[in-house]
C-alpha cells in the first residue's frame, strides 16, 4: 500500500527484512503501534512488517544539539544531523543499512560516516561506515565498521530522544 517500505532481500531466505526509508513517509501510519489494543502477553501492530522502531516520532522535538556534533572532528560545518542520528541510530540496531540506488542525498549522509572524522579515542578518527559498499537489484548496502559499532553503542546507550518505543 505504500512506497516506503520496502524488501531487502537475502540470500539466505529466512534473513529477508523489510526496511522503511523515512524520507518517502507519507503518514499512512500503517506502522504505527496501537497501545490501546495491546496487552503484556501480546502487542497489536498495524504494520504486517514490525518496522515501528525506525520510525522517527514527529511528536518529540530533537534536542539542539545532536548527539552526534561532540563526536565529530571533521572540517565540515552544516552537516545534516537529524539525518546522522536517523540513519546512525539504524546502524546501531543493525550494523547495516540498505538504501535505494537512486536516493542521492541520503548516500550524502552515509559519506559523513566514511569519513575518518569520528572520535575514537583522544587520538584516533575512525570512519563508522566502512568505505567500500556493496550493491543489489536498486540497493546499496552500507556496513558499519567494527570500531563503528563501538562507538555507536557508547553514543546511544542512553537514547530515548526520537524513536518510539
Amino acid at each position: 500500500p505504500v512506497d516506503c517500505i520496502y524488501e531487502v532481500v537475502s540470500p539466505v531466505p529466512s534473513q529477508s527484512y523489510h526496511q522503511i526509508d523515512t524520507t518517502r513517509c507519507i503518514g499512512c501510519q500503517m506502522c504505527y503501534r496501537s497501545p490501546n489494543d495491546s496487552s503484556d502477553l501480546y502487542t497489536l501492530t498495524i504494520c504486517p512488517w514490525n518496522a515501528i522502531d525506525m520510525l522517527h516520532n514527529p511528536n518529540m522535538k530533537p534536542s539542539p544539539t545532536s548527539i552526534f556534533a561532540p563526536y565529530y572532528r571533521g572540517q565540515d560545518s552544516d552537516l545534516p544531523w537529524p539525518k546522522l542520528e536517523e540513519y546512525g541510530y539504524q546502524l546501531f540496531l543493525d550494523g547495516e543499512v540498505f538504501l535505494p540506488v537512486q536516493e542521492e542525498s541520503l548516500h550524502a549522509v552515509f559519506q559523513k560516516f566514511q569519513q575518518e572524522a569520528w572520535m575514537y579515542s583522544a587520538d584516533d578518527n575512525i570512519g563508522i561506515v566502512e568505505a567500500d559498499t556493496d550493491q543489489g537489484e536498486g540497493y546499496v548496502r552500507y556496513r558499519a565498521t567494527e570500531a563503528g559499532r563501538d562507538l555507536l553503542d557508547v553514543i546511544f546507550r542512553n537514547y530515548e530522544r526520537i524513536f518510539m518505543d
